[in-house]
């Protein structure tokens, strides 16, 4: 039995030319991109014949440990959207084609118009997902997924690991002069590029840690500029979480190439010599990865896409109202134990958690539920709930959150919100470019007496917009854009935020000493629970819709002081505790919940 005449994860450019072989023997190749049938090949081979515990991940392991032109993963959000990038796609060789598709560079024979074929791609710059939480990196990380390196590759190996040593010194020892030597190209060979200034790391000096624009200061974290093909990034936006599945590319030939490029790029290549920004980030600390295929990865399917031998991949599907019903009162239980038998707390903490952006009518956002959790009066004996044990609680439950201390420092330093370089030429990224479902916990107990600057005063605004419209304003200079966002904020003060108005204001009231722990035979499960309850669906009977509307009228007449946000918050409440229970629609029984939750809220409001 004859076996494949190619190996996807190991050599995946050469099932790319056996494929572009295959079509270009059937006559003349067309002017543009195509796929000769990679994206299904490789999707296929990952995804559903098992290969996926082969592909390494990059950001699991050391770079170096993952043989370069190796299918390789990449699960991150789209920081920065480039422009279009040009390049030779396929050249004529004699009379055989030959393609550079999912290639930085190609040495070709010389090569002139006729005999190319220009194709795009667009580049993207990606970033480790901010705030994602160790848990969920730990189930993406397959162990078996990093190639070993076997005796028989163990010198290439390593001959790759010093070539990429030795190109980093190169890259910061480099001096005008070795620039203007005169270096020719081989003899009846040359680098024949179709790019614009595509790849050429040395026109710039190399940046350092922070331009590489890691979010949140998370350190020892790899970026990555993902090349799309195709048009496959017609339904990618920014700040989009997509997991890149691609070749890998560590080409020293890309700073020598783009030193020289006067000495050796012909007339046809010199007209797409345009900005490529993408070019001017060092490939020793942003590698390139060529997407042969991605998938989004949104707060709905996080969990379908985890691997099958994840504790958290549980089958979503196999939950009923019994199971729903079980965790929740389960997770409600510990939760009034984190909050020192504060069983109000722990439900509005619940409802919270579930909030998620699900429709806008301008301005609102339909769906949030902002929370602010005070403190002044819970302290027993001068013990307070530190934030740092709620924070650590959510972060065990969900899978992405940050912690934001808001002192006067922090909030004075620099802006959080983006806003675009133009000497650069990209986008400076803020605490607050985060993937929708990120969890926001502004702990508002640092903030000491002082006075804030004009940054931390925008600042403030910034996260005031946040929590009130669900919205962070984009600098770019000439102009500013709001970007709709989806980060359910919790303030945790000391008495109510005036900075920050929520709302829910819930006066915390603890009985018992507060509790850290999660029961770590449960968690996973209310992590699938959230996860689940997050993405049910939910409307409303027109049945039981009379009764809310004759029971906000009454309500209204008992106290003049309810406005429309109140029944706004009631509403969405309800929705929460619906989808808290499994259940589709609205019923009059959790109605009378909400109503009784609000009124016990009142009562403790009323004497604070």
């Amino acid at each position: 039995m004859v076996g494949k005449a190619y190996d996807c994860v190991a050599n995946p450019l050469g099932a790319v030319r056996f494929l572009f072989d295959k079509v270009t023997g059937q006559g003349p190749i067309d002017g543009h991109s195509s796929d000769w049938g990679v994206h299904p090949l490789f999707s296929k081979t990952v995804l559903e014949d098992g290969a996926l515990s082969q592909v390494p991940e990059i950001n699991a392991g050391p770079l170096d440990t993952i043989p370069i032109h190796s299918l390789v993963r990449f699960r991150g959000m789209v920081q920065d959207m480039f422009n279009v990038d040009y390049y030779v796609g396929a050249y004529k060789d004699g009379d055989v084609w030959r393609t550079t598709k999912y290639s930085d560079v190609a040495v070709v024979p010389p090569c002139s118009e006729a005999n190319m074929r220009i194709w795009d791609r667009r580049p993207l710059y990606c970033v480790p997902v901010p705030g994602e939480n160790l848990w969920v990196k730990n189930a993406f990380n397959l162990r078996d997924s990093q190639i070993p390196v076997s005796p028989a590759n163990g010198d290439a190996s390593m001959n790759q690991k010093r070539a990429r040593e030795e190109f980093r010194m190169n890259i910061e020892d480099m001096d005008t002069d070795l620039l203007e030597t005169n270096e020719g190209p081989a003899e009846n060979k040359r680098s024949c590029r179709g790019a614009t200034t595509s790849n050429g790391e040395a026109k710039s000096p190399s940046l350092e840690p922070h331009d590489l624009n890691i979010p949140l200061g998370e350190k020892n974290l790899v970026p990555c500029v993902v090349k799309i093909y195709d048009g496959l990034d017609a339904d990618l936006k920014l700040n989009d979480i997509v997991e890149f599945f691609g070749v890998l590319t560590f080409d020293p030939e890309l700073t020598r190439h783009h030193a020289f490029m006067g000495e050796i790029l012909d007339g046809v290549q010199e007209a797409f010599l345009d900005e490529d920004i993408s070019s001017q980030l060092p490939a020793s600390k942003v590698p390139r990865l060529h997407s042969i295929f991605h998938r989004k990865l949104s707060r709905d399917n996080l969990f379908r896409a985890m691997p099958r031998n994840a504790p958290e991949c549980i089958d979503l599907d196999a939950f009923n109202r019994s199971s729903f019903a079980e965790l929740r009162t389960s997770l409600v239980a510990r939760l009034t134990e984190i909050f020192g038998g504060d069983g109000l707390a722990a439900e509005y903490l619940l409802l919270h958690l579930l909030s998620r952006v699900h429709a806008r009518v301008e301005p609102m956002a339909v769906g949030k539920l902002s929370l602010n959790i005070v403190e002044s009066s819970a302290s027993r004996e001068g013990v307070f709930l530190p934030a740092t044990m709620v924070s650590q609680a959510i972060a065990a439950l969900l899978p992405r959150s940050h912690l934001m201390p808001l002192s006067l420092e922090f909030l004075n330093e620099k802006p959080i919100a983006p806003r675009k370089n133009y000497s650069s030429n990209r986008l400076v990224t803020g605490d607050l470019q985060l993937a929708e479902g990120t969890h926001l916990m502004l702990d508002e107990t640092a903030l000491k007496s002082g006075q804030l600057t004009e940054i931390g005063l925008q600042n403030v605004q910034f996260l005031k917009n946040l929590m009130e419209w669900q919205k962070v304003e984009y600098d770019f200079e000439f102009y500013k854009m709001e970007m709709p966002a989806d980060v359910p904020v919790l303030v945790l003060s000391t008495a109510r935020s005036r900075l920050f108005p929520a709302d829910v204001v819930l006066p915390l009231r603890p009985t018992l000493n507060f509790s850290s722990n999660l029961s770590p035979d449960l968690v996973a499960k209310w992590r699938t629970y959230l996860g689940a309850a997050r993405a049910g669906d939910h409307t409303i009977d027109p049945s039981i819709q009379k009764i809310l509307e004759e029971d906000l009228v009454t309500a209204r007449q008992e106290d003049r002081s309810i406005g429309p946000e109140v029944f706004h918050r009631w509403l969405t409440m309800a929705r929460l505790l619906s989808v808290s229970y499994g259940e589709s629609t609205l019923s009059l029984e959790r109605w009378q919940m909400v109503r009784e939750l609000e009124r016990r809220l009142a009562e403790r409001l009323r004497v604070c």
